[in-house]
């Protein structure tokens, strides 16, 4: 079983079954290298390897179509419907993720720091009932760089 399967089934009683890891930033990029190339900058910057995953646009597509398939009023009321809804059509493009566990505030300057060393498409934090875009922190943002959930 891997951690974003872990990560959705423990959301089932606290986040009404919706995708939501609280502490984490979901950063998207267009490719696998460029995923890896962020994912080596941040280790440079100090998160472990138990801190990073790593989640193809195959997987994410999977666990997002299946985490959609069913919505609960309570999240299609917040933010975690649409944030999912992007995170899939993102996948559906062929963009590669990073969950990056970072709970505190220094740890979130240091993935914004790192993250901003390759062009990024996507970034979010979830924090206790806020989803935050992270983009406007990050000048690698690319020209194509999305929004932090469906409109």
């Amino acid at each position: 079983m891997s951690k974003l399967t872990r990560q959705a089934d423990a959301n089932k009683s606290l986040e009404a079954g919706m995708f939501y890891p609280t502490g984490y930033i979901v950063a998207g990029f267009a490719d696998r290298q460029t995923r890896d190339r962020a994912q080596q900058a941040l280790i440079r910057q100090g998160f472990g390897e138990a801190q990073l995953t790593a989640v193809t646009a195959q997987d994410m597509r999977e666990q997002a179509a299946s985490n959609l398939q069913a919505p609960s009023v309570f999240a299609s009321m917040g933010s975690s419907l649409p944030a999912r809804q992007k995170q899939l059509e993102l996948a559906e493009a062929g963009c590669d993720f990073l969950l990056i566990e970072a709970p505190e505030r220094e740890q979130e300057q240091r993935a914004v720091w790192a993250l901003s060393q390759v062009p990024i498409r996507y970034a979010i934090k979830y924090r206790r009932l806020i989803i935050e875009n992270l983009l406007p922190e990050i000048p690698s943002a690319t020209d194509d760089a999305q929004p932090a959930r469906v409109p």
